[in-house]
């Protein structure tokens, strides 16, 4: 109900689909960025780009999943957004761990390690790795999450993995990793 009344301009109703599903996309924005300001913000792009495409909804759709897949695309373009300002800055690609908490400052070496050849992965990369084995998604889960084929998910799968390991080993050259 709350839905219908957002869409014809209702702001409280609105209000109201924000608070019962802030949390949740909280969660899933949290795989894109551990900067609570960018987190933040993303947050907030994403009910955002909701609000204006609620005249696009079909009811024969899941709510949370079509809010998913808005919120993947705008991880997808905050990424994207990230390597470009990267690019021009020339700097180093740290924000992952650099600006989360003092406690993750805690973590072992492997997982910061882990997280820093992530980060240099392209968004594209990082995005079906973080979908298919981060959020354990499937083939079918990601390619509806995504708008790709599902050949698609798998090739590009098969090829960020390849490029994962090639960070991996690069870094630490004396440990076995799998494909």
């Amino acid at each position: 109900m709350d839905l219908w009344l957002a869409a014809d301009g209702d702001g409280d109703a609105f209000a109201r689909v924000i608070r019962r599903y802030q949390d949740q996309v909280a969660s899933w924005m949290w795989r894109f960025t551990q900067d609570r300001q960018q987190l933040e913000e993303l947050v907030q792009d994403v009910f955002v780009q909701a609000y204006f495409s609620l005249p696009r909804y079909r009811e024969s759709n899941v709510f949370e999943g079509w809010l998913h897949r808005i919120a993947t695309r705008v991880g997808y373009q905050h990424w994207r957004r990230r390597r470009r300002e990267a690019g021009r800055r020339h700097t180093d690609l740290q924000e992952w761990d650099g600006a989360a908490d003092d406690d993750s400052q805690q973590e072992p070496t492997h997982v910061r390690t882990v997280q820093d050849a992530l980060e240099r992965l392209p968004p594209r990369d990082r995005l079906v790795l973080m979908l298919r084995y981060l959020e354990e998604r499937s083939v079918a889960e990601t390619s509806a999450l995504t708008g790709w084929s599902q050949a698609m998910v798998k090739i590009q799968s098969f090829r960020a993995r390849k490029k994962l390991r090639r960070l991996l080993e690069d870094t630490w050259p004396d440990r076995e990793w799998v494909p």
